[in-house]
């Protein structure tokens, strides 16, 4: 049964809601050479952390919006990775608590409301539209549909989300009609994107599927993630022969010149600069919202 009552609550500091801004290393778009190089990237942003409540469960979602957006019918989602990793047998590790999700503390505001400005200011370097970033517990990836945001009337959750961030900007409007939806993750957050394109997969609103380094988990397939009528495409150091359209294979070595978010590890450091520094370039190729006119 469809959940009716869905309301959605602004508690960001005004500080993050006007504009301001953001800047953050990036992988440059065109390849030196067999390596990749890293630059500096800034944009005006502003941010918001919604609390929706679907009757009597609480969802929290980030939403950065790039300065000058007027068109909320055309979204971006961005999946983060499970917030616990690591197979067994050794001991898990915890970025955030499931206890702690209601009242969105401890490692969800610590660590996970980060990808709100990392991801947020690299889509608003190149185009004007709003992305959503879902903060998603371990129990929303379980069977329990009322665990996860999407699982029950997604269009209308999507929906009452930007019309809330619609509303901080030109409150006198009727809500948007959503018409496109670019959905990306990065690693294990691969695992709640599918959920979400599953849930929204008879709306039909899907445009595009973007994956950041699934592959790099060795029990996910080196394949792109398809929804009906959408590109997909994979951005991934996991070679295989015959590659699919829209798998681009960048190996870990190709890296090695770029000092951001190091690891002891060639393929770790590789992986966290696909999912933390590669967003910007994806969204040059993007086909959902409008190109950030050059300043």
């Amino acid at each position: 049964m469809a959940i009716m009552n869905i309301t959605v609550t602004q508690t960001n500091p005004f500080a993050l809601t006007i504009p301001h801004v953001v800047t953050n290393p990036v992988i440059k778009p065109v390849m030196q050479g067999e390596f990749l190089e890293e630059m500096q990237l800034t944009a005006t942003i502003h941010e918001f952390l919604f609390k929706v409540t679907k009757d009597s469960h609480v969802f929290w979602v980030g939403v950065a919006v790039p300065f000058g957006t007027t068109d909320f019918s055309r979204i971006q989602v961005f999946f983060h990775p499970t917030v616990v990793q690591g197979p067994p047998p050794q001991p898990p590790i915890v970025h955030a608590s499931d206890a702690d999700y209601p009242t969105f503390t401890g490692g969800w505001s610590g660590s996970l409301q980060r990808y709100v400005a990392l991801q947020g200011s690299q889509l608003a370097s190149v185009r004007r539209v709003p992305l959503l970033v879902p903060f998603t517990t371990m129990a929303a990836l379980g069977a329990d549909r009322e665990q996860n945001m999407f699982a029950i009337d997604p269009v209308a959750t999507l929906s009452n989300i930007t019309a809330a961030t619609q509303a901080a900007f030109v409150p006198f409007l009727p809500p948007p009609n959503l018409t496109d939806v670019g959905v990306t993750s990065f690693s294990s957050g691969i695992k709640a994107m599918r959920k979400f394109i599953a849930a929204m997969k008879p709306s039909g609103l899907i445009r595009e599927v973007v994956d950041f380094d699934s592959p790099f988990i060795l029990t996910e397939p080196a394949e792109v993630t398809p929804s009906p009528g959408a590109v997909s495409s994979c951005y991934t150091q996991r070679f295989r022969q015959s590659p699919p359209a829209g798998y681009r294979f960048m190996p870990a070595n190709s890296f090695s010149h770029v000092p951001s978010f190091p690891k002891p590890d060639a393929s770790e450091h590789a992986h966290a600069c696909i999912g933390f520094m590669m967003y910007h370039t994806a969204m040059l190729t993007s086909s959902v919202g409008s190109v950030q006119p050059v300043v």
